[in-house]
């Protein structure tokens, strides 16, 4: 797949991006990107030292969401600055795998909001499977 020269992202990059509150700024990896059918990219990003409460995660916490698909947007709208560069991190792939057949078949799409309302939105349907499991 050939890139557009004018993309501000590439493969690699590490952006330390505005988390949910004081001492959360995680840390997103872009470790593929798509170009959209309609236009536009999507990145594949990995968000590291991230804080999600999850009851089944060591210490009840999640620290790292594999695969979160975005779109430029995420990144303006998190106060994104880059800070960095890394391999892509292999495990996105069972992620992206499925996202790309959900996307495929029109059931899957991506994130333009903010990190930190990713965040809040994983965690929000984190707790509610753990309610629903009890």
């Amino acid at each position: 797949m050939t890139l557009p020269t004018s993309t501000p992202y590439a493969v690699g990059q590490l952006w330390r991006c505005r988390g949910r509150h004081a001492g959360e700024y995680p840390l997103l990896l872009i470790n593929r990107i798509d170009e959209h059918p309609q236009g536009g990219q999507i990145l594949h990003a990995t968000l590291r030292e991230v804080q999600i409460q999850h009851p089944g995660a060591p210490g009840g916490l999640l620290e790292t969401l594999p695969h979160v698909p975005v779109i430029a947007q995420t990144l303006d709208r998190s106060d994104a600055a880059l800070v960095g560069s890394s391999a892509p991190d292999p495990a996105y792939l069972p992620g992206y795998s499925e996202w790309k057949a959900a996307f495929d078949a029109g059931q899957a799409g991506s994130y333009g909001i903010a990190v930190a309302e990713i965040l809040q939105i994983v965690e929000g349907h984190l707790a509610k499977r753990a309610l629903a499991a009890q």
